[in-house]
């Protein structure tokens, strides 16, 4: 494989399919996208209610997991990210959140505060129901509100209600603070990802060019400009030069393992790989942050939750025909259809914990279909203090690297999840809930305490997908995202982003990358 391009883009995810089609706009520059992953045919990606499959099959997926974590008593968490064309955008929770905007303008960089994005949220979005000057229509990035949430939504705003909770009517009109049901991005009752918002629509332009199942290996140099990639395709290696760019789209994980490849991270630390140090920026793969969460989980012998059942089982089957006919009702859904965005104390000046509801069980073995029925809710710290960071393990591109996300080392983290854990627990003792007789079986009614609660949160954590910080802006980008101390090389994704937007980051990295397409084709200016 030998090939030129203007533009050599390293990662076929979000961020990656938004600057593919953005910079192929122009017919007089040539564009290559490269994805390791294959392409997103998997049927499981496309129907919103298979999530859980999606996100579990292991041809489209990293299958990273993190370092034993000190403070989570030395547990390995798994880290699902996408190996597949779409990245995330082709396997996440389909969560349309823009942000609140204090995020980015807390951020302190020039031309990324909100009122910069704006335009740019702006421009992607295509909400169906918008009617309010804040929401907008005629862009690529399909939004909805679910047509018909499963029943128990009903209970868990009314729970709200009951324990003086605000309502909030729209997640995405300004302030995100309250409870209420969350928007999506589907189309026509299946995913909305950035292959079907941006990619497909440039798919047939003789000027860009789209390969899957290819590894980028390493960024070329002369000097300290960037010259290509060099590319392993089933074994086949070769090289690709870029006349203008290259633009490393690989993720909070990824981007800063290329970098290190490529000789630009910690030189101590890459020499002591066999890796020839090009450019010493200790930065790369630092300040690794992520929301921390953990549940309580209920079981009841009603059947208004999404589940399997015998008793469900003739509803299951007209669940699945009015899918396959009409493209419609549960199936049609991503399933978390409603959340909250609150304070974990009075002194803090914005939501700081995510309340989010799940109207169906768990199973225990991790199977995508809830079998039984049961309800729960997660809980989210938005804003964690802890930083990790993303080193490399080998000088082998095929090796994966060292995540350690350093969960709950400061306590302040643990402070937040303990404060949802609580929430979470009136919630679902409020009277709405009554009726269903539930039974809590994780972690039971006996945990009581903060020494308990603490216990349980360390055995349930997990990560809710929204790593970041790992390029960080200001430290190894600059503000038009140029890796420090280099030519013609950038990075665009969720790893630039400073400090994680406290909620679902998917379509915060769809208004980076078009922000930065502005960038590129100087349009921003």
């Amino acid at each position: 494989m030998s090939d030129t391009f203007d533009y050599v883009i390293a990662g076929g995810g979000t961020a990656g399919c938004v600057l593919a089609n953005r910079l192929s706009a122009d017919p007089g520059v040539s564009v290559a996208l490269f994805e390791a992953g294959p392409p997103d045919d998997d049927p499981a990606i496309r129907v919103p209610a298979m999530v859980a499959k999606a996100i579990g099959n292991p041809r489209q997926s990293w299958g990273y997991q993190t370092v034993p974590q000190r403070a989570v008593d030395d547990r390995v968490l798994p880290v699902p990210r996408g190996r597949v064309l779409g990245g995330c955008s082709s396997i996440n929770g389909m969560v349309y959140f823009r942000g609140h905007p204090r995020e980015y303008d807390e951020w302190q960089q020039p031309g990324w505060a909100y009122a910069d994005l704006k335009p740019c949220f702006e421009r992607l979005e295509n909400y169906e129901a918008a009617h309010t000057p804040q929401r907008h229509r005629g862009g690529p990035v399909n939004v909805i509100d679910i047509p018909k949430p499963n029943p128990l939504v009903r209970r868990f705003l009314a729970a709200a209600d009951t324990l003086g909770l605000p309502r909030c009517a729209d997640f995405n009109g300004g302030d995100p603070e309250g409870f209420g049901p969350r928007q999506a991005t589907i189309r026509n009752g299946r995913r909305e990802s950035g292959v079907t918002a941006y990619l497909n629509a440039a798919r047939q332009r003789p000027n860009l060019s789209i390969t899957t199942d290819a590894l980028v290996t390493r960024v070329t140099f002369d000097g300290r400009r960037a010259t290509g990639v060099e590319i392993d395709r089933g074994g086949a290696r070769g090289l690709v030069k870029s006349r203008r760019e290259v633009i490393v789209a690989g993720g909070a994980y990824g981007s800063p393992q290329l970098l290190q490849l490529s000789g630009i991270g910690d030189a101590d630390a890459l020499q002591t790989l066999g890796i020839a140090p090009l450019l010493d920026l200790p930065a790369v793969g630092r300040n690794l942050h992520d929301h921390p969460a953990a549940s309580i989980s209920v079981r009841t012998d009603n059947t208004e939750s999404y589940g399997l059942s015998w008793r469900t089982l003739p509803r299951s089957v007209f669940i699945a025909a009015q899918y396959l006919l009409l493209r419609s009702g549960p199936l049609a859904s991503n399933v978390f259809e409603a959340n909250g965005f609150m304070r974990s104390r009075p002194d803090v000046d914005r939501p700081d914990l995510q309340i989010i509801f799940m109207p169906a069980h768990r199973n225990a073995n991790g199977h995508w279909l809830p079998r039984g029925h049961g309800y729960g809710i997660i809980f989210v710290n938005l804003r964690p203090a802890s930083r990790g960071s993303v080193t490399l393990t080998s000088n082998d591109p095929h090796d994966k690297p060292a995540i350690d996300f350093n969960f709950l080392s400061l306590p302040s983290d643990m402070n937040v999840l303990v404060r949802g854990f609580e929430v979470a627990r009136s919630i679902l003792a409020a009277p709405s809930f009554a009726p269903l007789n539930g039974r809590e079986i994780a972690p039971g009614p006996d945990v009581q305490g903060r020494a308990q609660i603490e216990a349980h949160i360390r055995k349930s954590l997990v990560t809710v997908h929204h790593p970041c910080g790992t390029c960080r802006m200001g430290d190894v980008v600059d503000t038009k995202l140029r890796v420090k101390g280099t030519d013609a090389l950038r990075v665009v994704d969720a790893s630039v982003i400073p400090t994680v937007i406290a909620g679902n980051s998917n379509i915060p990295v769809n208004a980076v990358a078009e922000r930065a397409a502005d960038l590129i084709l100087e349009k921003g200016q």
